[in-house]
């Protein structure tokens, strides 16, 4: 084989997918959980290795434990300190700590397609997170000087940037030229992501190219030509440590440290051969940064050009040229030609690279931009220009000190240019595009075809035709699958976990219903319905709801609904009689008119049919219960599915079971129910003995998040429930809760939790 070093790499890179998907745990990571279990109960030493981050409640820092000034085992923690103690502002980098706290295990994936923090942690080789409260400066650890200096620097480039310009502009800043961009707000975040500009903002390729050039021009007055590319390798490996190492950086330099190197032999480097090399060193240093997003993009974007940059080109080129009737652009060389030679040179680049990319950012993030060529070709130069400008009066800054200020307005007028410029394109028309997650196995057929398209492009035009017409077969099988999947099931009741709140997704016949949608009335900070429900929803396959129902307009099972009805289409909406608004409803009432959704106000006794499904209306009746008004008067109904039943509580409390249970104590059947979401997520105030034994579940269900503050599910819920013989499945235990029912026996529920898969 011409390059075997990459037979290597692919061999490696399948055989850890492979391995970590059969269960395999790699770097003692079972070992350490066990090991920091013992230090929940004893003072902890601890030393500092990076700079706090601020969030709404505490400060977050990188840590790695101590044992007689020893570290016990070179891994990181994440530390969370509460805010109130003024000694945290003076903690920094290199202080060695003392403190009492608790170690917390990180959590894996608790939705269906959803978030695994367990797997994001191990890909920055950090092993959990541990809370305290107070600690105790005991002195600086005088080591790592380097380490340490490095910091220090890091430190001074962002106080100058925040000292000279805007607080937008500098965090902006702060981010294109170390790639730091904790302190920028999600809005400017949200604007570069929209207009597929995230890139900008993790240090790449590009960096690395200005600092080679930059060494090699100050390197021209050195006769030893070995001796500067020494130092060029020692700036880069310098530039990795200030900006933190990430899995994107540290693929740049390692090629870049190649390129240099093979100056040593005299020989060109082989792009190839240094992703090779590159990918192999990061996977020996942490086998799980494989799945490190901005790893998989960062590579992706590499291979997409150096694969298809030359084809695009030509291409673009040959196009332009019929069309303005110029002959051979590239060899041209009036001003005409030049600028056009420019402008296709960044749209094949930008093209080229989407071509890898967008399949990856469908997967991960369910976008797609159509305007990613207009925004990538107004802020590439831009950002070039800001970068070494950036970096130029930086340094100048220190020595020049007050005289290079005016030099920082140009630099914040040219950064108020590229925010417009993400603004502007990342709000245009199809700049941002939801897609539901494609299939992974019809995501690598696609890729494979792409590949064969560029490899066997000129064998036959029959072939590339086939070829061409199957990725289009491939993109409309990939939206035909969710509905070929969900007609295998007769119904499926997904109990997703979204925190201290409810919401359930009900499968009918290729029928989608939500039941409330989660949300929080005590931050504003998390977003629900942004950040778990619709990415769920997404991932599920689903990318409009037939019906969405409302049990009542509490935070906690409301919230999250808006920014589901501001992006998906939501035909039919079912809300009860309400015993008092709110400003979840207002907010709500006012998406749902734009919508267009049909409106269903339904009480007591109301109907309602989706395929062999039957949704009826349990409560509430024309009387409005005064306490607790929307808990109270919350819609209780009972899906019944040939002879599976569920009963839907939303949060009603003990007056209103009462109430039920009057209204039905001739008719007691109506309340019966195999599966019972219980009222409340569990509390003291609801699930009282009779209304429990009246609906006799043979299973019950609680939404609740870990740890909350409500103390919920109270345990005399929970020994009610085991009174009765009921089996409890909690998502703060189990994460989502999945119900199937067989197919050949209707009485045969299979439940299935993403935690540990376990009756709780």
């Amino acid at each position: 084989m011409k390059r075997p070093i990459c037979a290597i790499a692919i061999i490696y890179i399948l055989v850890i997918i492979g391995l970590h998907f059969l269960g395999v745990v790699f770097l003692d990571y079972d070992k350490v959980y066990e090991e920091m279990s013992k230090y929940s109960e004893k003072r902890i030493k601890a030393i500092v290795i990076d700079e706090k981050e601020e969030k709404e409640y505490k400060y977050v820092y990188i840590i790695k434990i101590l044992d007689n000034n020893k570290l016990i085992n070179g891994k990181k923690y994440i530390l969370n300190i509460k805010k109130g103690n003024e000694k945290i502002s003076k903690l920094e980098y290199g202080d060695i700590i003392e403190f009492k706290g608790e170690y917390t295990k990180p959590s894996s994936k608790r939705n269906y397609g959803g978030y695994d923090y367990s797997l994001y942690l191990k890909t920055q080789n950090i092993y959990g997170s541990i809370e305290t409260s107070s600690f105790k400066i005991l002195e600086k650890d005088k080591g790592n000087k380097i380490y340490g200096a490095i910091y220090k620097f890091k430190v001074a480039v962002k106080n100058k940037l925040r000292k000279y310009l805007k607080k937008e502009q500098a965090e902006l800043c702060i981010g294109l030229v170390i790639g730091d961009r904790t302190g920028l707000s999600e809005e400017v975040q949200e604007d570069f992501k929209n207009a597929n500009l995230t890139h900008m903002l993790a240090v790449s390729g590009s960096h690395f190219t200005y600092i080679i050039l930059a060494v090699t021009y100050l390197n021209n007055g050195i006769k030893r030509k070995r001796l500067g590319n020494i130092i060029t390798i020692i700036v880069i490996i310098l530039f990795m440590n200030l900006t933190g190492n990430t899995a994107s950086v540290v693929r740049s330099g390692i090629m870049a440290i190649i390129t240099v190197l093979s100056s040593f032999v005299y020989k060109k480097s082989d792009i190839w051969t240094s992703m090779a090399i590159a990918i192999i060193i990061q996977l020996v240093q942490n086998p799980y940064i494989i799945f490190d997003i901005g790893l998989i993009l960062s590579y992706g974007g590499v291979i997409g050009i150096v694969l298809f940059y030359r084809d695009v080109l030509n291409y673009i080129n040959k196009k332009i040229e019929k069309i303005l009737k110029i002959k051979e652009i590239e060899k041209n060389e009036d001003n005409k030609a030049k600028l056009i030679k420019y402008i296709n040179e960044g749209i094949s680049v930008t093209v080229s690279a989407n071509i890898i990319i967008i399949p990856i950012m469908v997967f991960n993030f369910n976008t797609l931009s159509c305007t990613f060529i207009i925004s990538n070709l107004l802020a590439g130069p831009l950002l070039g220009i800001i970068v070494i400008f950036a970096f130029l009066i930086i340094f100048a800054s220190f020595i020049l000190q007050e005289l290079i200020i005016p030099f920082f307005y140009i630099l914040e007028i040219m950064l108020t240019i590229l925010m417009n410029i993400a603004e502007i394109s990342g709000n245009m028309p199809l700049s941002k595009i939801y897609l539901p997650t494609p299939n992974i196995y019809l995501l690598l057929l696609l890729y494979l075809n792409i590949i064969l398209i560029k490899y066997l492009r000129e064998k036959s035009k029959k072939i590339k035709k086939y070829l061409v017409i199957s990725v289009i077969i491939i993109l409309c099988l990939n939206y035909i699958y969710p509905i070929i999947n969900s007609k295998k099931k007769n119904i499926e009741i997904n109990f997703i976990d979204v925190g201290q709140g409810d919401s359930t997704l009900i499968r009918i016949e290729n029928k989608s219903i939500l039941v409330d949608g989660g949300g929080s009335m005590y931050t504003n900070s998390f977003d629900v319905g942004e950040k778990t429900l619709f990415p769920y929803l997404l991932d599920r396959g689903i990318m409009s709801l037939d019906y969405l129902i409302v049990s009542h307009f509490d935070a906690d099972h409301s919230q999250g609904l808006s920014y589901v009805l501001k992006n998906m289409k939501v035909k039919n909406i079912v809300i009860s009689k309400l015993g008092q608004e709110s400003k979840e409803y207002d907010e709500f009432m006012k998406l749902a008119i734009k919508q267009k959704s049909k409106m269903y106000y339904v009480k007591k006794g109301d109907l309602l049919k989706i395929g062999k499904g039957i949704i009826e209306i349990i409560y509430p009746d024309n009387e409005i219960i005064n306490e607790n008004v929307k808990n109270n008067n919350a819609m209780v109904f009972k899906l019944t599915y040939d002879n599976i039943s569920m009963l839907f509580t939303g949060d009603i409390e003990e007056i209103a079971e009462k109430k039920i249970l009057n209204i039905y104590k001739d008719n007691k059947e109506k309340l019966e129910a195999d599966i019972l979401k219980v009222a409340h997520h569990g509390s003291k105030t609801s699930s009282i003995k009779n209304f429990l034994e009246t609906v006799n579940p043979k299973i019950a269900l609680i939404g609740v998040g870990e740890d909350n503050n409500f103390g919920h599910p109270n345990s005399g819920v929970i020994q009610r429930l085991e009174d009765i013989n009921v089996k409890i499945y909690r998502t703060d235990k189990c994460g989502e809760i999945i119900i199937t029912i067989d197919k050949k026996n209707e009485d045969n529920i299979n439940i299935h939790t993403m935690i540990n898969n376990k009756t709780k």
